[in-house]
């Protein structure tokens, strides 16, 4: 006979899954008293899933549509979202059109969403004694002795309970298993070198006079050796890079000492969230003109929300973002710091730590144990300061009083897969808006549509004009590749000029940058008699060539396959390498420039966590001469020894199909000229381009953004683009050609009549076909006078929802993207 139960309570519940609303479960009464908003809880979703979610709302009122399953545990004690957080995933569902579910999934780390397809394995450096466990506990791990992994699944199975939760978040908590997923990140522990006198020295103050007197003749060794002296007045232990800082000398010199026997190094884990003594920065005072910019960046926060800072590279950005912090820190609140790259953090953490203490840095790279350590301190309000890229705008702040944008401009804010598609700096600012925050947005080179709504009053707008310390601005040059290839003045698309200027720059013993945005060794292989090129066999496009693997790889799916022995239409064997990668930059450097060390930085080089930071102090302690990379080399970085900027095809920034080429080219050039020169040294910048009399040339030399910015104001306005529209892209994706078409169309015939002249397409991508889906794209141009974007929305999804009422479109895919730019 059927048992019918009455509750007291139910509750809607956030499942990490694309659902387009949320689902309700009936609230047990030995439940009721741990229930609250924003505590996880454990649900049954389906047949036999289980999963982890999120309590979104508590009712009273049961579901219409079907009978309630109760949940089966509450995970935690304390809510781990909070409400402003979950008013905040609405507005991202709502505005970029996707669901809860979608931002669950990009905001919560891997440990707060286990569901039973979720596997688990045994930390091997965990201690505990198993003795100290509880029985469920000590099951558990009994079976992770006995096996490589156990599923949620098979948990369940061993313990014979309806539920499971508190014994595996005991054992995650005790770093006794792992989530198997943070086991295959590439994740390595924090690790600094420090340098110490060799223990036979350290303890016999004779012996170190028989040291002075052995490096007398040599006086790099001997500031090197009167440096750590000084350094280890308060720890014997010297960080590398801060003994080589301090000596200004390179590495070379140290391992002369070590060879001696008069100096050893260890390599050591240090914290990642380590907290320094608040000490100020030695000599930093701000320049007249930063005095003033901050005042007035403070008297229009007196009336605004948000300002645009404007500032040259090298003008000092980073000293007034200093001084607003410290007044948040002053008032006890929270300050999210955003960067585009992760890149960024590793010189800017070692900088503000010295001066702001407690810092904590936030981004996709760190595992999930990590990023739920950090979670936790941020919702406690125990860290203040949060340095991050931009899936830290989804971490649980108290007391938001500060965000900082820097370099507002760059691409790699905007999420493009998978859902939520969001634009970082837009959320960001409604991020601070629920708080009363202040937003700061910072750039050299401001995108086109912040600089619009800071003309337009709606941002204040701020300018530093002047390079801090009164550096020089670098010296420009455009180097003509029409003229070098007519004379034949260019090898491996470094033309004679160039190669000069780079041998002169390494004569004096300083470092050369040199930009090239396309990774592998070569973009592709073509045979020499009728011109085959191996493509994907899942994607439209050619492979490319990676010669450190030797193997031909899709940069879009990820496919790879060996390098064929002759060419697959004719059978020649007369296969050929066309265009430069940096992979091969790199090794046609080494022939060029024998006596100079060379470095790489690119995607195939920084894959690790810590690929970025190697790379970055390896360059930073003269490891390296010259640095070749993609425009990760571009972001923000710092190093005082580089004086030549070398930039090795403009053409392939400006010709491409995209409204924004011009405003990115524009962009990443003079960002790459802000790495000539730092620091009271003249820099020179060569950018190799096919017409040095382009327009995109006059701007960059003359650096007048405003003529700029009016110019792209003025072809915008003629074509409908941002900031006089939005813009809503529509990526219709099936595996057969002809459903896409069709699929394509119908969208679009919907949409073509109710905003006639507002949606272009259908039409083929670039790319027409990527991992076997092939696409097509839709796109709406909303005027900006346009209010009613709720319903543009609404009659986009019934397009989309149409589709699913025929057959033939069950398998299609709808790719939906607000703010497509």
């Amino acid at each position: 006979m059927e048992t019918f139960h009455t509750y007291n309570y139910f509750v809607q519940v956030i499942l990490p899954l694309a659902l387009p609303k949320t689902y309700t479960y009936a609230v047990p009464a030995h439940l009721e008293e741990m229930i609250q908003t924003g505590v996880r809880v454990e649900v049954q979703f389906g047949r036999q899933k289980l999963y982890t979610a999120i309590v979104h709302t508590i009712t009273q009122q049961a579901p219409v549509e079907y009978a309630a399953k109760e949940i089966l545990s509450v995970v935690d004690e304390q809510p781990i979202v909070t409400q402003p957080q979950l008013d905040f995933w609405q507005w991202i569902a709502t505005y970029y059109m996707c669901t809860l579910g979608d931002v669950m999934q990009a905001a919560l780390p891997a440990y707060f969403k286990l569901d039973s397809e979720t596997f688990f394995v045994k930390n091997p450096d965990n201690e505990t004694d198993i003795l100290e466990l509880t029985d469920d506990e000590y099951m558990i791990a009994e079976a992770l002795n006995h096996q490589e992994q156990i599923s949620l699944k098979d948990i369940f199975d061993i313990l014979q309970k309806k539920t499971v939760s508190k014994p595996v978040k005991s054992l995650l908590s005790k770093r006794i298993m792992y989530v198997k997923e943070t086991l295959h990140e590439k994740y390595t522990p924090k690790t600094e070198v420090f340098v110490e006198l060799e223990p036979g020295i350290r303890s016999q103050d004779p012996r170190l006079k028989e040291v002075f007197d052995i490096v007398a003749k040599y006086p790099n060794q001997e500031r090197l050796l009167l440096a750590y002296l000084e350094l280890s007045k308060k720890n014997k232990s010297v960080r590398r890079t801060e003994l080589l800082k301090k000596a200004g000398v390179t590495a070379e010199v140290l391992k002369s000492l070590i060879k001696k026997e008069i100096f050893v190094t260890e390599e050591k884990i240090v914290d990642r969230i380590s907290v320094t003594e608040m000490e100020e920065l030695s000599h930093y005072e701000l320049s007249a003109e930063q005095k003033d910019t901050l005042s007035d960046i403070k008297k229009h926060y007196e009336e605004k929300e948000v300002v645009l800072l404007h500032g040259i590279t090298s003008s000092g950005k980073t000293l007034l973002y200093i001084d607003l912090i410290k007044e948040q820190i002053a008032q006890g609140k929270q300050v999210l710091y955003l960067l585009p790259e992760i890149a960024l953090t590793a010189q800017l953490v070692q900088r503000l730590e010295k001066i702001l203490g407690n810092i904590a840095v936030y981004h996709s790279k760190f595992n999930n144990a990590e990023r739920v350590e950090i979670w936790n301190k941020v919702l406690k309000n125990e860290t203040k300061i949060i340095l991050g890229a931009r899936s830290s705008v989804f971490l649980p702040f108290q007391e938001l009083g500060l965000v900082i944008i820097d370099e507002e401009h760059d691409s790699s804010y905007k999420q493009y897969d998978p859902a939520p598609r969001y634009q970082c700096r837009d959320a960001a600012i409604y991020l601070a808006r629920q708080f009363n925050a202040k937003v700061l947005l910072g750039s050299a080179t401001p995108s086109i549509e912040s600089y619009a709504n800071a003309k337009a009053g709606k941002y204040g707008l701020v300018k530093l004009i002047t390079r801090y310390g009164e550096v020089q601005t670098p010296e420009i040059l455009f180097v003509s590749l029409t003229e070098a290839n007519k004379k034949k003045e260019i090898t491996s698309g470094i033309t004679y000029i160039l190669r000069d200027e780079i041998q002169h720059t390494l004569d004096k013993k300083e470092q050369v940058i040199l930009f090239q945005n396309r990774r592998g060794y070569a973009p592709y292989i073509a045979c020499g008699n009728c011109n085959w090129i191996p493509q994907c066999k899942n994607c439209d496009v050619s492979l490319t060539y990676h010669k450190f693997t030797n193997d031909l790889r899709c940069h879009y799916c990820g496919y790879t396959q060996a390098v064929m022995p002759a060419c697959g239409a004719c059978g020649s064997h007369e296969l050929q390498q066309k265009g430069l990668g940096t992979e091969r930059i790199e090794e046609d450097l080494k022939t060029m420039f024998p006596a100079a060390k060379i470095g790489r930085m690119d995607y195939d080089t920084v894959r690790s966590k810590h690929g970025h930071n190697k790379i970055i102090e390896a360059f930073e302690e003269g490891e390296f001469d010259i640095l070749v990379g993609t425009q990760m080399v571009t972001k923000g970085l710092d190093f005082t020894n580089v004086s030549l900027v070398g930039v090795l095809n403009a053409d392939a920034l400006l010709f491409y199909p995209d409204f924004r080429a011009m405003e990115r080219a524009y962009q990443l050039l003079l960002q790459v000229s802000g790495r000539a020169g730092r620091r009271e040294k003249r820099g020179k910048v060569m950018i190799q381009i096919g017409n040095v009399h382009h327009v995109i040339a006059n701007y960059i030399l003359e650096g007048n953004y405003e003529d700029f910015y009016q110019a792209q104001l003025q072809e915008r306005k003629q074509f409908h683009y941002p900031p006089y529209s939005r813009l809503i892209q529509l990526t219709v994706k099936h595996k057969d050609i002809k459903t896409t078409i069709e699929a394509a169309n119908k969208v679009a015939d919907y949409l073509h009549t109710k905003y006639s002249g507002w949606v272009v397409g259908p039409n083929a991508p670039i790319i027409q076909k990527i991992n076997n889906y092939y696409l097509r794209d839709i796109l709406v141009k909303i005027p900006i006078s346009y209010k009613e974007l709720n319903r543009i929305k609404f009659d986009i999804q019934q397009a989309i929802n149409g589709l699913y009422q025929f057959q033939s479109f069950k398998q299609i895919r709808v790719v939906v993207d607000v703010d497509c730019y």
